[in-house]
């Protein structure tokens, strides 16, 4: 029924959520990139250091089993030389 393929989703979507993790991990991307994950469909949120680090994190995403699509709202913040912090 209705209810049963909504939990095959959320189960779909929280193996998704700790495949993508676990990527991110990988590619020392998790500190600069969160995500959510609504029915197989990622989206990419937070700053990342450089266009390709961006480009990166939604090959990564879109690479996780049963990602259907990727919402990439990354955005690019340019390091400065001097760190005001």
């Amino acid at each position: 029924g209705e209810s049963d393929a909504k939990q095959v989703n959320s189960d779909l979507d929280k193996g998704i959520e700790s495949n993508l993790h676990a990527a991110l991990i990988q590619e020392k991307l998790h500190e600069s990139v969160k995500f959510a994950v609504k029915n197989h469909v990622v989206t990419l949120t937070g700053d990342v250091d450089s266009q390709s680090n961006r480009a990166r994190a939604e090959q990564v995403a879109a690479a996780v089993l049963n990602v259907q699509q990727v919402v990439n709202e990354l955005q690019v913040k340019r390091q400065k030389a001097t760190s005001s912090k």
